[in-house]
């Protein structure tokens, strides 16, 4: 008689669902999008848009390296070299000499009534003088129409050397070394100058914007920290007429790597018999027994 094994069947196939489901179901989510570990030099955005140079970025936490000796040519902003390193929740970025507005007072003609005035200051007392507030022609620079208000200088005597004899930039630096290890950071800036007078830099572990700097407004010390886990720290946030023109020196961002994924287990099956075939009989366990004995 044949015995019909049709039930077994499935019971084993919906156990053997269920083991699967559950192991592929614990197995852990790796997130692909993570955020890596990641570096540049200079970026910029804007009416004069800059990708970030020099960039690298490290996803799987090995170090890497890339370094620029000179930026595509722009009207905005020139850079003499840079660095840009990054690794497992690690990164940093070396900068020297960087240039923005090269030459924008260069072009400037100082009108007749200024220039005038320049040539007949009297050799005392000219640091009375209060500064004429004139239109300039444009600098070259997403700035709106400036005017000599807007210019760093306390009197008349400042104003004509500024413009008679005009310094090589609109602002410049030395150097700026950012570097970020986890959830921390420090930035170094060298000697800086706007409209060629220096500027003190504030040594701080906060962000900080430097007050007073006509035409632009700069940050030090930008942090960013997202609910990834991720670290941003920035030397130099430069904002040009009230955010037509972003430039960004020096950033280092600090992230793991994401995990790898694990091995899943596959699960054992259980094979069961045919449905038209009868399982094989188990062997036969001999039992002792004794006989009576007769005669």
């Amino acid at each position: 008689m044949r015995r019909h094994f049709a039930p077994t069947v499935l019971t084993v196939t919906a156990v053997t669902g269920v083991v699967a489901f559950s192991l592929v179901a614990s197995s852990p989510v790796v997130n692909a999008a993570a955020r890596p570990s990641s570096a540049y030099a200079v970026s910029a955005e804007g009416q004069v848009p800059i990708d970030k140079t020099p960039y690298a970025e490290s996803a799987d936490g090995r170090r890497h390296t890339t370094s620029a000796l000179e930026l595509p040519k722009n009207p905005l902003l020139s850079v003499r070299a840079g660095t840009a390193t990054a690794g497992n929740d690690s990164a940093s970025v070396e900068l020297f000499d960087v240039i923005v507005g090269p030459d924008a007072l260069s072009q400037v003609k100082v009108p007749p009534e200024l220039k005038q005035a320049c040539a007949t200051l009297p050799a005392q007392g000219a640091n009375d003088l209060p500064i004429p507030d004139l239109p300039l022609p444009d600098l070259g620079l997403p700035l709106p129409a400036p005017s000599t208000g807007d210019l760093p200088a306390k009197n008349l005597p400042e104003l004509c050397n500024l413009l008679l004899t005009p310094p090589s930039s609109l602002l410049g630096i030395d150097a700026v070394n950012v570097w970020c290890s986890g959830d921390d950071g420090g930035v170094d800036i060298g000697s800086l100058t706007l409209l060629g007078q220096k500027i003190a830099v504030p040594t701080t572990k906060q962000e900080v914007t430097i007050p007073a700097a006509p035409l632009a407004t700069i940050t030090v010390n930008q942090r960013t920290k997202r609910s990834d886990g991720s670290f941003t720290i920035t030397g130099l946030t430069i904002n040009l007429g009230n955010g037509a023109q972003i430039i960004r020196l020096a950033s280092a961002t600090c992230a793991k790597p994401p995990a790898k994924p694990t091995a899943k287990p596959t699960p054992t099956q259980n094979h069961p018999a045919p449905v038209d075939q009868a399982p094989m009989a188990p062997i036969p366990t001999p039992v002792k027994t004794h006989h009576p004995v007769t005669g």
